[in-house]
């Protein structure tokens, strides 16, 4: 019974001694799992879509009245550019046409009227913004272009006059655009345009030179490349 016993005692302080062995050797972590985290969004690449929006505004130049004070209308057109994020800096340049038609109607004299039309409208400009992921704010400018007509009416005999120019200016504004998935982006900007002069109405008692300052209130839908 004592061999029992001592073989029992002797047994108990041989696993008591590895396990005081064991603890004193190094700690090892477990190595770290492989985790797949999604990527964070980039507004970087190619873009293009569709815009559409309001416009309303002034005409100015010594035919400004035969024009109408306050010409105001819709816009549908196309947009496509290109951007490039750095951090949290992004820099870009964007181009859009418009069909539109803002415009605004005259009565120069009793029996004669007048309609000034600001029409397919055009822009090439530079943004700059900041992000935060799915989140742009920008600011954008550059050169802006449109077809404005102007048509003179003579009530009783029909139209004196109906003559259309492409006037060059520049256009300047702000906007923000969100990133519904990785590859469709909504956005909604104002952009201030102000267009050059031209001579209407040549050949009549009525020839006048005019241009147009139009504020341009847009809102779009863009594809990510």
């Amino acid at each position: 019974m004592k061999k029992v016993s001592i073989a029992v005692i002797g047994g108990a302080a041989m696993c008591i001694a590895s396990l005081a062995q064991a603890a004193d050797l190094p700690y090892r972590s477990a190595a770290p799992g492989n985790y797949d985290y999604p990527p964070s969004f980039t507004w970087t690449g190619l873009y293009a879509g569709l815009n559409t929006g309001v416009g309303i505004g002034t005409y100015n130049g010594t035919g400004a009245p035969y024009f109408g004070s306050d010409p105001k209308g819709w816009l549908l057109g196309v947009t496509a550019g290109y951007n490039y994020q750095s951090g949290n800096l992004l820099m870009g340049g964007e181009a859009d046409f418009d069909w539109s038609r803002i415009a605004s109607d005259a009565t120069v004299y009793p029996g004669v009227t007048s309609t000034g039309i600001v029409q397919n409208m055009s822009t090439i400009r530079a943004r700059f913004g900041y992000t935060m992921d799915r989140i742009l704010i920008f600011g954008t400018g550059g050169y802006a272009g449109a077809s404005i007509r102007g048509v003179l009416n003579n009530v009783p005999r029909g139209s004196v006059a109906d003559q259309s120019y492409w006037a060059n200016g520049f256009a300047l504004g702000f906007g923000a655009e969100y990133a519904i998935t990785p590859h469709i982006t909504a956005k909604a900007e104002y952009i201030y345009t102000s267009f050059g002069s031209n001579t209407y109405f040549t050949g009549t008692p009525n020839v006048s030179s005019v241009g147009a300052n139009i504020n341009l209130l847009r809102a779009g839908v863009n594809y990510k490349f």
